[in-house]
């Protein structure tokens, strides 16, 4: 009798990991980290890469000597990774809507991780994880993609290559352990549309970045030629969603110069029509919510999200999606929309505050002179962290130029444009070819990871405004709507 009841436990268990998951919009997880072993304090950080951009988080805080546990609350509206850094050592969890993951971590005398144990729902995916970083050697693939050869031919050699490993560990890892075919289904999108999606923005970067013919051969469209537009076994794949948001809203479409509220609404209105047309099912649902959620978000003006809601939102097959659009809308209105900055974004909101004195940089000018943040301790400091492959942080640099231009006569207003996460050679020729004013500094890969924490920079172009060393307002406005506060500060600078 016992044995019976044994085996009905473990079909019971087997058949709990294989029911198919669905999306929990608005819940929670918790991480929680219990330490042995610090010696001294160690950095720490950790982000997600959530399908909806109001769920996105980015925590760095430092561990001190002898600490025995830190927990975090990270919105989890559908299974995802965790992607968590201590020290040097970087590795990938996996949360589950409503549950806790428990990380054990041991360090050794020279505070280096010796062990990490998982207890919770999501352990067998972060040892996954794990093994897979232990076979394949590196613990992020976008790492190997983007080292990669900047070749067309080579691109796709490469890309291909490490599709092909990564999907050959995930079917042998998967038979051996026996994971639930969602994860599968969903870990086999994470890598497809992932380097798919590579290849496929490639041609766009050498145009418009480097400014280079792409000239690639029928081989390199081969496996794009084959990826499905409709995919509902990627419904908890973020690269699959970015790599349809490509798709359907930017491959087309020319938004080079449009900026601020009217970039905003022409992509959510874009998102939706294509939405309409080309999509079904549940994609159709997660996309639609992702473009109208991503909208409210950002938008200064509710008379423009009611119009699209009533057009595109009213019709959403699944209720839990309806619901909670009419239930964030209702909380807002129009006096807090319209104080919303250009940078607002729920992810970033409250990461760096008003008066909190500006994080250390130190960082090579265009003339190859280093520059210091503590050489901007008094007057007024406008930052710009932007990028040579961001499309709005191109498009602005004409409205940067004219601003830098109407105040060339006031040296107490400093402009900074700090580069981050580019090739070095083409932030140099871009400078040089648009021109661009102020004082432009470079960050390696290293310095744009820290700085990228330090400022909890999650999407490009984000702006600060500094007064005396001190923030007046974080994530503020874009060049073309900063005027009337510079103006006031100055004034109160001259009072």
């Amino acid at each position: 009798m016992r044995n019976y009841i044994i085996i009905i436990i473990v079909i019971l268990l087997i058949s709990s990991c294989d029911t198919e998951l669905e999306n929990h919009i608005g819940s929670n997880s918790v991480i929680q980290f219990k330490y042995e072993n610090i010696k001294d304090s160690l950095p720490l950080s950790l982000y997600n890469l959530p399908i909806f951009k109001s769920s996105k988080v980015s925590r760095n805080l430092y561990l001190n000597e002898n600490q025995e546990r830190t927990a975090f609350v990270i919105p989890c509206d559908y299974p995802s990774e965790i992607y968590i850094r201590i020290g040097d050592y970087s590795f990938t969890g996996y949360l589950l809507p409503d549950d806790t993951l428990n990380v054990q971590i041991k360090f050794d005398d020279n505070n280096d991780i010796t062990k990490i144990r998982y207890k919770g729902r999501g352990k067998a995916f972060c040892d996954y994880y794990f093994h897979k970083a232990e076979s394949l050697g590196y613990n992020d693939l976008r790492i190997p993609l983007n080292k990669g050869p900047q070749i067309p031919e080579k691109i796709s050699e490469n890309v291909d290559t490490l599709m092909r490993n990564e999907l050959n560990f995930l079917r042998n890892y998967s038979k051996k352990n026996k994971l639930p075919a969602w994860f599968v289904k969903t870990e086999k999108s994470q890598i497809i549309y992932l380097c798919n999606g590579f290849k496929d923005e490639k041609p766009y970067y050498f145009e418009k970045v480097l400014e280079k013919p792409f000239r690639a051969g029928k081989s390199y469209y081969a496996s794009l030629d084959t990826l499905q537009l409709i995919n509902q076994d990627a419904k908890y794949s973020y690269w699959y969603f970015r790599y349809i948001n490509y798709k359907l809203v930017y491959e087309t479409a020319n938004f080079d110069n449009k900026v601020g509220e009217e970039r905003k609404l022409l992509i959510a209105q874009r998102g939706l029509l294509a939405a309409n047309a080309q999509l079904t099912g549940q994609v159709q649902d997660i996309f639609k919510f992702r473009c109208l959620d991503n909208y409210l978000d950002q938008t200064r003006s509710l008379e423009n999200y009611d119009k699209l809601f009533k057009k595109f939102g009213v019709d959403l097959r699944d209720n839990m999606y309806l619901n909670k659009l009419v239930e964030k809308r209702h909380f807002l209105n129009d006096s807090i929309v319209k104080n919303r900055n250009d940078g607002f974004n729920i992810a970033t909101k409250g990461k760096l505050r008003k008066n909190d004195s500006i994080p250390f940089f130190y960082l090579p000018s265009f003339h190859e002179e280093y520059f210091s943040s503590k050489e901007i301790k008094t007057g007024i400091v406008y930052i710009n962290f932007w990028a040579t492959w961001c499309k709005p942080c191109v498009a602005s640099i004409a409205y940067k130029n004219e601003l830098i231009i109407e105040y060339d006569n006031t040296p107490s207003i400093t402009f900074l444009n700090v580069c981050l996460s580019s090739p070095k050679d083409t932030w140099k020729k871009m400078v040089e070819k648009k021109k661009i004013g102020g004082i432009n500094l470079f960050a390696n890969e290293n310095w744009s990871n820290i700085l990228k924490n330090r400022y909890s920079v999650n999407s490009f172009p984000t702006y600060f405004l500094f007064k005396d060393g001190v923030i007046v307002k974080p994530y503020c406005d874009s060049p073309e709507n900063i005027r009337d506060e510079l103006k006031e500060l100055l004034n109160k600078q001259r009072e």
